[in-house]
């Protein structure tokens, strides 16, 4: 069934939820031992020597304590196999034989189809007519394409000829089906069906979980039109969908690296060259999406286009949608009008490897080309340079890496490095002395009063004040920790005072977000920090801490509504003032 096609109730959600085992999806991809209540490994996210991976299989959470990264089954696998979240749902559906809804209607009452048998059939039909063509054979020899490469792609062939495909999977498929699928069309001046793919070399192109999508057909006739690619349906958008990355995902994740090159045989010339972390776009330029699902699997990028005009062109385009998504990027050079293919049948595999683990960092670069070493002779050309290369350091979102980038930058302009950061929005970082707990991430030694707190509301076995004794989510400051509280205050007010399951909450809050990771660390890590003093001294002193800090914000608004002659706001804000002096002093004396 397509995987768009299925309607996720909020039923369906929670019926995977209840039945996905994440030890099974772990285990799948790393060695687990038990320790205590928990299974531990290396984590299958990242590459690492020491095993810091840990599965919670009662909270049904995991978490990371190297790269970060946690939450609950349906991320991991998520994470794991590159699907959405709808897809991840339909997929853990089926794996644990939870009923599906029935498929999503079209406009005017009709069901959409079920295309995935007829693109499976239609696979297979094309590895069988490769078989059984000589020529086109021939031609992946000749192009020294090894065989266990095609077979292992699912390379097939079309074969001249209108009907062929339509003979074979009709009437075992409806003809809607084989038209909704893009694998036959309708001619206007007949009204006859006709195969779309003929006499081409046909590349399947699947999701990063496996499942076929469309097919992408390379012409071995004079056709104009070089490649064509099945037309766009609710499961296949060229611009979500990366070619190879079914198969190049694993090495992608052990090695941290992808390399993007722009066609079919870029994928196979590279695999084939020993680069089996290789992925691919549409025939189209590299989209945002397409560079958010690269981020799930590679903190490096190599960009492996042509070396041609029109391959420069098209990694200047991508480089600041591949920085914007925190990836570091590299350019491999592969010779003027040369691709991974065309090199490795010229010079070897070995060049492409090399061209690879040579490539050079991206953003140096681009600046090196923005910025000649002449440029501070013409002031107009030195302020046309720093523009674009502001323009350009502002994807970066690192803010040391991006500093350092700048330096260079104005290195190379002759101008202060001070000029170009302010251009860029940099901002210096804060003095120990100004920093708050809002908005800090990473590590601590100590816990975050906001941390104790919600740690000791998730999974400590002190009794839970009423709803209304609850102090309101602003007195966490920190953003993640506040969303979280929210949505347990949410659970604990809709529960009729029960305690919400930590694994409800995790539920509840995004899965792509910084909450989730947070929240799998706190519910993982052994035992309640130490400083914890006890949930209601936690909350108190939640609500001093921010009780103060709006005095001295009143404070100052006071001032203002003085100074301004406005005597119903200055009134107002006595009195809030007061009440808010009050209750402080009450709870210092409680």
């Amino acid at each position: 069934m397509a995987l768009s096609n299925i309607q996720l109730t909020p039923q369906l959600v929670q019926a995977v939820r209840d039945v996905v085992d994440i030890v099974d999806i772990a285990a799948e991809h790393t060695q687990l031992r038990k320790s205590g209540r928990r299974q531990m490994g290396r984590c299958p996210l990242h590459r690492e020597k020491t095993p810091s991976f840990s599965v919670d299989p009662i909270q049904g959470l995991f978490y990371c304590f190297g790269c970060g990264r946690g939450g609950d089954a349906i991320k991991l696998h998520m994470l794991l196999s590159g699907d959405d979240f709808p897809n991840a749902i339909e997929t853990l559906a089926r794996r644990y034989g939870v009923p599906l809804p029935p498929p999503r209607q079209q406009k005017g009452g009709a069901r959409e189809p079920d295309l995935e048998p007829a693109l499976e059939a239609a696979a297979q039909f094309f590895v069988d007519a490769l078989k059984g063509s000589a020529e086109t054979q021939a031609y992946l020899e000749r192009r020294r394409m090894p065989q266990a490469l095609v077979e292992r792609f699912g390379v097939g062939y079309a074969p001249d000829g209108w009907t062929h495909l339509l003979e074979a999977l009709h009437p075992r498929f409806p003809l809607a089906d084989l038209k909704a699928a893009g694998l036959v069309g309708i001619s206007k001046k007949s009204g006859k069906h006709f195969d779309r793919f003929r006499q081409r070399l046909m590349f399947p192109i699947r999701a990063a979980s496996g499942r076929l999508l469309g097919f992408g057909g390379r012409t071995l006739a004079d056709d104009p039109a070089k490649y064509i690619n099945s037309h766009e349906t609710a499961a296949f958008r060229k611009g979500y969908v990366l070619y190879g990355l079914d198969f190049a995902k694993r090495a992608i994740r052990e090695s941290s690296t992808a390399l993007v090159v722009e066609g079919y045989f870029d994928v196979l010339g590279a695999v084939a060259s020993g680069v089996d972390a290789t992925v691919a776009t549409m025939g189209t330029a590299l989209t945002e999406d397409q560079a958010r699902l690269l981020s799930r699997f590679a903190s490096d990028v190599v960009v492996g286009y042509d070396g041609d005009e029109a391959g420069e062109k098209a990694f200047r385009r991508v480089l600041p949608l591949l920085l914007a998504q925190g990836l570091t990027v590299r350019r491999a050079r592969f010779g003027r009008d040369q691709d991974p293919d065309s090199l490795r049948t010229s010079a070897g595999p070995e060049a492409v490897l090399e061209a690879v683990t040579q490539a050079e960092d991206a953003v140096l670069a681009e600046l090196e080309r923005m910025i000649p070493p002449t440029v501070h002779q013409d002031p107009r050309l030195q302020a046309r340079a720093g523009k674009q290369a502001s323009e350009l350091l502002q994807s970066i979102r690192d803010s040391i890496l991006r500093y350092s980038y700048s330096q260079k930058a104005s290195d190379r302009l002759g101008v202060p490095v001070e000029i170009l950061w302010r251009r860029v929005g940099g901002k210096p970082d804060p003095k120990p002395e100004d920093r708050s707990d809002e908005g800090q991430t990473g590590p601590k030694l100590v816990r975050s009063l906001e941390e104790q707190a919600l740690q000791l509301l998730l999974v400590g076995d002190e009794e839970l004040p009423p709803f209304d004794d609850l102090p309101a989510p602003e007195v966490f400051l920190i953003p993640a920790c506040r969303n979280i509280y929210r949505a347990f205050c949410d659970l604990y007010r809709s529960g009729g005072g029960n305690r919400p399951a930590a694994k409800e909450v995790v539920a509840s809050v995004p899965l792509d977000s910084e909450e989730v990771d947070q929240m799998a660390r706190l519910l993982l890590e052994d035992s309640i920090a130490e400083e914890a003093k006890g949930l209601g001294t936690a909350l108190g002193q939640l609500k001093r801490r921010w009780s103060q800090q709006r005095l001295r914000v009143l404070s100052g608004e006071i001032s203002e509504a003085q100074r301004g002659g406005d005597e119903d706001r200055l009134r107002a804000l006595l009195e809030d003032k007061t009440a808010l002096s009050r209750a402080l002093h009450r709870g210092r004396e409680e």
